[in-house]
């Protein structure tokens, strides 16, 4: 068994805290978190989903603190990696919409520039946490690999795309939203689709603890922001129904996921 080192510890407590803040100011107070990202139009609605997203990170984070083996969170580092280093690249793309001056923007440059750089050490300085190792337990079911491999398609079909055709998205996305929001999507959602996908080959429910929880989080927070604010929805509309539909049925496929993998011995 090869225990999580304290450099990872310590990275994944930092990235836990930070994630947490954004997710509680997303969604217990969006008019706040509006204001503090200058950068980007965030009504309620769009505040409450970015929480929504961070929640996922948080709580994922908090899952690779409580983990004992290096084969439950064999992923989290390069996850961050990928979350912070594309949130990098499209604010570079979008560096107009920046006003330097400010100390969150100047925050928010730091971070993202630094948590990657860290990721990407860390990845090749200790590349003996990504091999491959066993673990005991019960025997992750094939339908919950099944919806992992799926959601990871899914999501990472829909990353790319935003990122590369924002303002096309922004005209099919269920409320009305920004280009540079759009994209700014691409990030996170991009981790948590590779994130499924590498996470759908484990082969015991233990090697899945760390991260569903985590995602039961994100799409059970995400239904219920968006029957918070349903008046923007219109389920005449292809994509407000898939919406539902599919934060609805994820949010009870990880549910039991979650309790299943809990549960994991």
């Amino acid at each position: 068994m090869s225990p999580i080192t304290q450099g990872q510890r310590i990275f994944f407590a930092v990235i836990c805290a930070a994630a947490l803040l954004v997710a509680v100011l997303g969604l217990f107070n969006p008019e706040y978190l509006a204001s503090i990202f200058t950068w980007l139009v965030l009504p309620p609605l769009h505040a409450r989903f970015v929480g929504a997203i961070y929640l996922f990170g948080a709580v994922f984070m908090a899952g690779c603190l409580f983990a004992k083996q290096q084969a439950e969170v064999r992923w989290g580092v390069q996850m961050i990696g990928i979350w912070t280093g594309m949130l990098f690249i499209i604010s570079i793309l979008n560096l107009s919409a920046f006003g330097l001056n400010l100390l969150p923007v100047q925050i928010w440059f730091a971070s993202y520039i630094i948590y990657p750089i860290i990721a990407i050490w860390m990845t090749f300085s200790d590349s003996a946490s990504m091999k491959p190792a066993a673990l005991s337990g019960p025997a992750l079911d094939a339908w919950a690999k099944n919806f992992l491999l799926a959601q990871g398609i899914v999501v990472s079909l829909l990353a790319v795309a935003l990122f590369l055709a924002p303002e096309f998205m922004s005209t099919l996305w269920p409320w009305k939203v920004t280009p540079t929001l759009a994209q700014m999507y691409a990030g996170p959602m991009l981790s948590y689709g590779i994130g499924s996908l590498v996470y759908s080959k484990q082969d015991q429910w233990l090697g899945v603890r760390s991260i569903v929880p985590g995602m039961f989080s994100f799409v059970l927070a995400t239904v219920i922001v968006s029957f918070m604010h349903f008046s923007l929805f219109s389920l005449a509309e292809l994509a407000d129904l898939l919406w539902f539909v599919w934060f609805i049925v994820s949010s009870a496929l990880l549910g039991v996921m979650t309790l299943r993998s809990l549960k994991a011995v």
